[in-house]
């Protein structure tokens, strides 16, 4: 299990910009891993360092809340069901989409 508090206090030193690649470039990783059905256990883990990031960069910044709310709603959605999606070739494939999609949404703030 990853050291969150290590994860969060490195992450917290980080420039705005550079917290928002950090992001961009966690939705790409679980781009990947969804598209990996051998490694499924990796993705709950991505989803949660892709919602600390999100916490973390709504309390020390004054990015876009609501396109920032939009995501954590998606990413709470797929870890609830990340069980069931993962086996779901399609759905898997959308979530893979999606997080790439968000991966440049997030880029372009």
């Amino acid at each position: 299990m990853p050291n969150w508090s290590a994860i969060e206090t490195s992450f917290l030193h980080l420039t705005q910009p550079q917290q928002l690649g950090e992001l961009a470039a966690c939705l790409a990783r679980l781009k990947s891993w969804v598209k990996n059905s051998a490694k499924g256990e990796i993705v709950p883990v991505l989803l949660e360092e892709s919602l600390l990031y999100l916490s973390l960069i709504q309390q020390n910044s004054e990015v876009n809340y609501v396109e920032l709310n939009q995501l954590i709603e998606v990413l709470q959605d797929w870890k609830l069901n990340w069980v069931s999606s993962w086996s779901e070739s399609t759905q898997s494939a959308n979530m893979a989409d999606c997080a790439s999609t968000w991966s440049v949404r997030v880029l372009d703030k």
